[in-house]
């Protein structure tokens, strides 16, 4: 696989992370209700820039973004996330960068625990999260999403 390179968020990435969050077929598998505009997209990296969260690049430029926001620092409690661009599903990019994540933050603080959610339909997503040993805790009716109660799995690690 060819070699990914992990930025700090900021906001040179909106244009970038729009083409992610506004794309119907990625966000599916998220808690994102509905396509993101620019500004929306300038929000969220607003939130996600002050934890560790970092866009995943290849050759061609941004691919996805990862991030581990802390959930509770007391408790050494983060939760893990990844979102790719449609063009790169099924390559292998999401498991990099899970890999190399998993691997800063315990570098950075310790032994910590992380959690993870998924929609119930992101197969390939419980798929990432079972290989780095991350166990099924519980499910949830989580957000709403055209009317529809999604279920979410939530995950630790």
């Amino acid at each position: 696989m060819e070699e990914l390179t992990y930025t700090p968020l900021d906001d040179s990435h909106a244009n970038g992370l729009l083409s992610i969050w506004s794309d119907v077929d990625v966000i599916r598998f998220t808690n994102i209700k509905e396509s993101c505009t620019l500004e929306e997209v300038k929000d969220k990296i607003r939130v996600l820039k002050d934890f560790d969260v970092f866009v995943v690049s290849n050759a061609n430029g941004l691919i996805g973004i990862v991030g581990c926001p802390c959930i509770d620092k007391a408790k050494s409690r983060y939760g893990l996330f990844y979102q790719f661009c449609k063009s790169s599903w099924g390559q292998g990019y999401a498991t990099a960068a899970t890999k190399w994540l998993l691997r800063y933050m315990r570098e950075k603080y310790g032994d910590i625990t992380f959690f993870a959610d998924v929609v119930v339909d992101n197969i390939a997503s419980e798929k990432i999260l079972k290989r780095f040993g991350f166990k099924f805790i519980s499910q949830e009716d989580s957000f709403e999403r055209n009317g529809i109660k999604m279920k979410i799995h939530n995950y630790k690690l």
